[in-house]
């Protein structure tokens, strides 16, 4: 895809806020991003508007809170995450106006460095729709009408086509079925982009031994398929967006003595069944997670590495961590593996629709107030369908659109890992709706172009309407609403409201309307949207195309230990452990998050855990010199998540324990298990828990020759925090005896 990530195409899209108060300033004022918030970029500027764009003024209300949504790498000083933060570019800017009230929103478009105009011999800006253009544009397209539907069976590589045909073989053979590997179509969306990322990224990973020797690719390690996970439902990361897989006999002696891949610690919380760990170094890197077996393994794609804390509430930062849709993780596969084609990103996912980079961003004015968004829901949602795909003027539709819903715009839309600021978002998203009704064609009736689709979420309520054939309609208690929030600061908030306030189960507040879009060669995955009043007004808040409850299309599952795998394993008999430990691992819990002695609570941790603060701290900060300055950053890791947490009466209420997923783990007997797990941990296994840095230089090196497991020397403590949505990285504390006393030794936050 030639230019597609060109420096010269990228144009960062920032929000100004003009008033009254900052009359007389011209330069920018910028926002130092907090830790766990959004950066916004608020400034000044003065400008006349251009004639052209001056019909824009006037016509668009001003959303609450006026944000830049982008997503990039967001620095703390406990690590980086994927966040929203203010963009670092800077350059001339383009303006456009909307009056409401007294204040006037100023959308600016950074454009080219200065040099660039100098070296092209003008100084003249772009015309605004050619710089709309290269805004918006995902994709080197011809300005054919024809459509293109792309992530089928027909389009992958000779090599994947390979392994598709030999797993549909094995399959009707051990079944008896007469599948054909053209089904592979029907697969759900983000089972068909899992593969299509996983195998890209294998098959253009070339293996070379220490001599320089050629070994092949990654992708000649895999023997045959077994399955293949997009989204599952209510799954933890590590059970989605991975393929299952029979390696090769060679395969875990390939991977030893590859230059390009090392043994990274034990997997002991995630990957049951699948503890040994080879990686490649660096971001993104792809992971064999492999049975002691050394042929069957999980294979997946890291995009994303959580921080500490902010990968202990972020659960979407786990589940989108192998998502190659999500966010600007497409963007990261491509500077490492190139050529893949991001066929997928559309507004709803829908095979088939082409963004046209010529085509007209702004369709019509985005009306400030829905036509009937002040009656009954579902007449509000029944008019956003019938303005979008039976008239054709997806303005009015992206009128309903609440400025809450672009953070998924943001990262699931066409422009997903690019800036969206909430000015513009309403145009973008009305482009992007105008390319579905386009590529589904002109229809006489929102029948023909939509059927209703269920929702099989715990906790809802079906709601009967009149247009039961075009969508279904449900009601949503305030904490599963919170699930479906794209921004998840603004998910953990709302749950941590419902929470306090009891409304967790409450009903009312929340509503979603459920669809599937009718294509002329086939249908969308459900889509989902999350209703709310928005004043007086029915506003769309959020949206989740292929949600949980979705059932994706049937596939072959070959995997032999399959029964075994699923079937509910025998519970251990618990161990007995040192009455000290267990003693010492409630009490710091306790001190830290019931008291908030944060002081209190940093006591309970070792200078031996010194080196996990290096782990986590941003790009190009300094680690801590002395004792004091490590004993300073372990009081504001652990003062900044007991904020986050807020008050709460019973550890239970913060914490979800965690089940180990390594045998030689021994879950330890205690009074807190419905906040916490206490496991006794061999000292040939301690390794796993300690923060020394692995990598192709210092790989993991267990400690194999133990016949005898030693335990009673360490102990640790595993739970995740409660939040709303997908599952968030798992907390690990390693104990060992500090000067006589049980002290914490090693932390580390897992993602699966």
């Amino acid at each position: 895809m030639p230019g597609r990530f060109a420096v010269a195409k990228v144009v960062m899209v920032t929000v100004l806020l003009w008033s009254t108060a900052f009359a007389g300033q011209d330069q920018p004022v910028n926002s130092t991003p907090l830790l766990g918030s959004r950066g916004v970029n608020v400034g000044v500027a003065k400008s006349e508007v251009p004639q052209g764009i001056k019909s824009l003024c006037g016509n668009s209300a001003a959303p609450t809170g006026l944000e830049s949504y982008t997503h990039s790498t967001q620095r703390s000083a406990f690590g980086s995450t994927l966040g929203y933060t203010e963009s670092p570019l800077r350059g001339w800017f383009l303006t456009v106006c909307t009056t409401v009230a007294t204040q006037t929103l100023v959308l600016t478009q950074t454009l080219k460095p200065s040099s660039y105009w100098e070296q092209s011999g003008t100084a003249e800006a772009m015309p605004f729709q050619e710089l709309i253009a290269e805004t918006t544009s995902r994709q080197d397209q011809s300005s054919s009408s024809t459509l293109q539907f792309h992530g089928t069976y027909e389009e992958l590589k000779l090599a994947q086509k390979q392994l598709i045909d030999e797993w549909y073989a094995d399959y009707n053979r051990m079944t008896g079925d007469h599948s054909d590997p053209h089904e592979y179509n029907q697969f759900s969306l983000s089972t068909r982009t899992t593969y299509e990322a996983v195998t890209h990224a294998l098959m253009t990973t070339n293996l070379t031994d220490k001599s320089g020797k050629p070994m092949g690719t990654a992708l000649e390690l895999v023997g045959a398929i077994e399955a293949i996970n997009g989204k599952v439902a209510r799954a933890r990361g590590d059970l989605q967006f991975r393929m299952y897989v029979l390696l090769k006999p060679d395969a875990l002696q390939k991977l030893k003595d590859s230059t390009e891949f090392f043994r990274d610690r034990d997997n002991t919380v995630y990957h049951h069944g699948f503890p040994l760990n080879y990686r490649q170094d660096g971001t993104p890197s792809i992971q064999f997670s492999m049975a002691k077996d050394g042929r069957h393994a999980d294979i997946d794609v890291d995009y994303r590495s959580s921080g500490f804390p902010q990968g202990l509430f972020n659960g979407h930062l786990t589940a989108a961590n192998s998502d190659v849709r999500a966010g600007n993780n497409t963007q990261v596969h491509l500077q490492r593996w190139q050529g893949l084609t991001d066929w997928w990103h559309n507004l709803f996912g829908l095979p088939g629709v082409v963004d046209d980079p010529n085509s007209d961003l702004l369709p019509g004015d985005v009306p400030p107030i829905p036509a009937k968004a002040d009656g009954k829901l579902e007449d509000a949602v029944q008019d956003f369908l019938q303005s979008w795909l039976v008239q054709q003027k997806p303005e009015l539709s992206a009128s309903f659109l609440s400025p809450r819903s672009f953070a998924c715009l943001a990262e699931y839309g066409p422009q997903a890992g690019n800036p969206i600021n909430a000015g513009i978002a309403p145009y973008v998203a009305a482009k992007d709706l105008g390319a579905i009704s386009r590529a589904i064609g002109k229809v006489a009736s929102v029948q023909d172009a939509v059927q209703p689709s269920s929702l099989d979420e715990r906790d809802i309520k079906p709601v009967k309407q009149a247009y039961a054939a075009e969508f279904s309609l449900y009601q949503l208690p305030d904490g599963v609403a919170a699930d479906f929030e794209c921004d998840p600061e603004k998910a953990f908030d709302e749950f941590d409201q419902a929470r306090i306030s009891g409304r967790a189960k409450k009903y009312g507040s929340y509503f979603a309307s459920v669809f599937r879009l009718k294509a002329p060669k086939g249908k969308s995955d459900a889509i989902t949207l999350v209703w709310a009043k928005d004043g007086k007004y029915w506003k769309v808040v959020s949206w989740e195309v292929e949600p949980e409850e979705a059932q994706p299309g049937a596939m072959p599952d070959t995997r032999r230990r399959k029964a075994v795998a699923t079937a509910p394993r025998p519970e251990k008999a618990k161990l007995k452990a040192d009455p000290e430990v267990v003693q010492a691992s409630h009490d710091f819990l306790h001190t830290w998050l019931v008291d908030d002695n944060y002081d209190g609570a940093a006591g309970y941790v070792s200078p031996r855990s010194d080196a996990c603060v290096a782990q986590y701290l941003a790009e190009g900060q300094k680690p801590p010199a002395t004792p004091e300055e490590y004993a300073a950053a372990i009081r504001r890791s652990l003062t900044t998540v007991g904020k986050d947490v807020g008050k709460v009466e019973h550890l239970r209420e913060a914490l979800e324990p965690v089940r180990p997923e390594h045998e030689d783990l021994q879950v330890v007997a205690h009074a807190g298990e419905h906040a916490y797990t206490l496991v006794a941990v061999p000292d040939s296994l301690a390794g796993s828990f300690l923060c020394d840095k692995r990598s192709l230089k210092n790989p993991y090196a267990p400690d194999d020759a133990a016949a005898l497991k030693v335990y009673g020397n360490y102990y640790a403590t595993l739970f995740t925090f409660r939040t709303p949505g997908d599952h968030p990285a798992a907390l690990t504390l390693l104990w060992g005896k500090d000067g006589g006393r049980w002290k914490i030794v090693a932390y580390e936050v897992v993602t699966p």
